[in-house]
């Protein structure tokens, strides 16, 4: 049965939206616009959060965007230029993630739609404190379907801008992080990455994956990936304009994560030494490998390669961005 609930914290004054179909049920956020849980059945019909969620009262002072959707433009740009422009510097030299007034760090409208398949809400933004040109105008809509979140972003501006969101939620299939993301199994679309520096900024070389334990093509146990590389993965992903483009699993669960969607690239991040003092609902602080971040969106310091495309956005044009989160059970 479709359905909706709206509760409202009066300590943080964040509004959790819930959206239910029977099968599957998903919370979300008016601050961030953030996808905050999702509730999955497993193998045998136990219904868990597969999203690492931290505790409402911490949520307002989370540095590490949790489920936010994250922009004008996730990632980093180098030495925080575009053309004449000086965007905030948050990152070491660089700016990340839109800037500390960006998309993750605001309070959005909403309204909500139900029909006779699916129940969706969608989150409005007009964009006048991030530092980017604009106003930028953001409607981005989380639809809840019988298998799938599927997120459609949709932007527009007044002046010369460049937009290139992502959502930046962990993911862990185990449930209620009972366990960590080691023996999760990875499969990404991608023949090459980006090779960057130690600031993590590319430095315009694009790598093919082939013989490294960066290949994903074929599904992976991450910890295998994770001890040969050290630091684990914290890589953008150049992948294949066909779908599904990344397959996460989880064997004991019986969990599958499938997404799917139009966006040219994805950075996947095992959280690997994330150790912090930050309280999460499965009654644990975060810790290093507890959930892995796979940001779809376009090249990370694309502004800075022209060679790899664009994400400019201009005043005569709306420019929609999707992905698709579609949940199963292995075979």
């Amino acid at each position: 049965m479709i359905k909706h609930s709206v509760r409202k914290d009066p300590q943080t004054n964040i509004e959790f939206v819930t959206l239910e179909n029977g099968k599957l049920k998903a919370t979300f956020l008016n601050f961030g616009a953030r996808m905050y849980e999702f509730f999955v059945p497993d193998r045998y019909g136990e219904s868990e959060n597969i999203f690492l969620s931290i505790k409402p009262e911490h949520i307002l002072e989370d540095s590490g965007q949790f489920g936010a959707l994250v922009g004008p433009v996730a990632g980093r740009i180098k030495k925080g230029v575009w053309k004449d422009q000086q965007f905030e510097i948050n990152n070491g030299e660089n700016h990340l993630h839109g800037g500390s007034n960006g998309w993750s760090s605001q309070f959005w409208d909403y309204d909500i739609t139900e029909n006779e398949e699916s129940i969706s809400v969608t989150f409005h933004l007009v964009d006048q404190t991030s530092g980017y040109p604009g106003p930028i105008t953001v409607a981005n809509t989380y639809e809840l379907t019988e298998d799938s979140i599927v997120m459609t972003t949709l932007c527009k501006t007044k002046t010369d801008s460049i937009v290139n969101p992502t959502n930046h939620v962990y993911f862990n299939l185990s449930g209620n992080g009972k366990r960590d993301i080691t023996q999760h199994h990875l499969q990404i679309n991608a023949a090459k990455k980006l090779e960057t520096d130690s600031g993590l900024i590319p430095t315009g070389q694009v790598l093919n994956v082939g013989g490294t334990y960066y290949d994903f093509r074929k599904p992976e146990i991450l910890s295998t990936a994770i001890r040969h590389l050290g630091q684990g993965l914290d890589d953008a992903f150049w992948l294949q304009s066909q779908d599904p483009k990344i397959v996460l699993s989880e064997r004991e669960s019986g969990r599958v994560l499938t997404i799917s969607g139009n966006r040219q690239a994805a950075v996947v991040f095992t959280a690997t030494g994330m150790d912090l003092d930050l309280p999460m609902t499965f009654s644990k602080n975060m810790y290093s490998q507890a959930g892995i971040a796979i940001e779809t969106q376009e090249l990370p310091d694309i502004v800075n390669h022209p060679e790899w495309g664009s994400i400019d956005l201009r005043p005569d044009e709306s420019k929609a961005f999707q992905t698709i989160y579609q949940v199963s059970i292995l075979d």
